[in-house]
């Protein structure tokens, strides 16, 4: 179910879509950002959309790392984040290095998501979403201001 509407979110706009994309405002995208939870860094959004027009692929991180424009380590904690969240699933398979990666369907945060692939499917959607979560990343866990206790322990301690 969620690769279908992740494939509706994808496809041209119905009539009054357009208006819907429009519509989205920062406090639009926070508020979704907040009902889905998950997604933390522009990668995580990145890899979300790569899946959601390849919800079967079978990849090397390595490749999917270059596929998608991030560092591997930073692909590597975000397929954990989306593993986790249980938008994704990948495959155990360890003889070989390539993993069977599937969009999960059916999950709970389905209708969020997909409003927010609706709006981020464009350019312009994409880097307003992206600028929301390098918000909430400078202004700490929450988003809402409060310090990241992490990051003020580094600095106590010369970090």
């Amino acid at each position: 179910m969620f690769a279908q509407l992740a494939a509706r979110a994808l496809a041209a706009p119905r009539e009054g879509e357009h208006t819907a994309r429009l519509l989205m405002t920062p406090k639009r995208i926070e508020d979704l950002l907040d009902r889905i939870g998950c997604l933390r860094h522009p990668c995580d959004l990145d890899l979300v959309l790569f899946f959601s027009r390849h919800p079967r692929a079978y990849l090397l991180t390595e490749r999917l790392a270059q596929y998608v424009g991030y560092e591997v380590p930073q692909v590597e904690q975000s397929l954990e984040t989306l593993t986790t969240a249980g938008l994704l699933r990948r495959s155990s398979d360890s003889t070989h290095p390539a993993r069977l990666y599937v969009l999960t369907p059916g999950s709970t945060l389905g209708g969020w998501l997909s409003s927010l692939l609706r709006f981020a499917v464009t350019r312009k959607g994409r880097l307003a979403v992206i600028h929301a979560l390098k918000q909430r990343q400078s202004s700490g866990p929450s988003g809402r201001g409060e310090p990241d206790p992490s990051r003020a322990l580094k600095q106590s301690h010369g970090g």
